[in-house]
């Protein structure tokens, strides 16, 4: 499986972690039939997910106050959790990881979601730079 499909599939389950809070990521896994190694991209995202949940909540918030984040779609907070995971714990290049969450956005959110999964994330970015 390529990284952009494991990349659909961690957005899937971190969706999923949204409405049902999965804390066994193999569960997950065979769930929906993901047949992936310890060492696959999917399985280390969604590891490192699960263990930077707390921190990568926070700088959502810290980006988008409460109440922008209590209105924010499942769909538009999965995205965000998956891309400030690659960015922050993942090393993953700031652009990949934009252009694969607008990607994804306009596949998944509202028809203008791309636009604030874009600029959240491109000022979230520049902080850390």
């Amino acid at each position: 499986m390529n990284r952009k499909k494991q990349r659909e599939w961690i957005f899937k389950i971190i969706f999923e972690n949204q409405i049902n809070e999965v804390s066994n990521i193999k569960d997950s896994f065979y769930n929906h039939e993901i047949d992936l190694g310890e060492d696959s991209f999917c399985y280390l995202s969604l590891k490192s997910y699960l263990e930077n949940y707390n921190d990568i909540n926070e700088i959502i918030l810290n980006q988008i106050g409460k109440s922008s984040f209590n209105r924010l779609s499942k769909a538009d907070k999965s995205i965000l959790f998956l891309s400030i995971n690659e960015i922050f714990y993942l090393e993953i290049p700031v652009s990949v990881s934009i252009n694969e969450a607008v990607n994804l956005s306009k596949k998944y959110s509202t028809s203008d979601g791309y636009k604030f999964i874009n600029s959240v994330l491109g000022k979230i970015s520049k902080k850390r730079l």
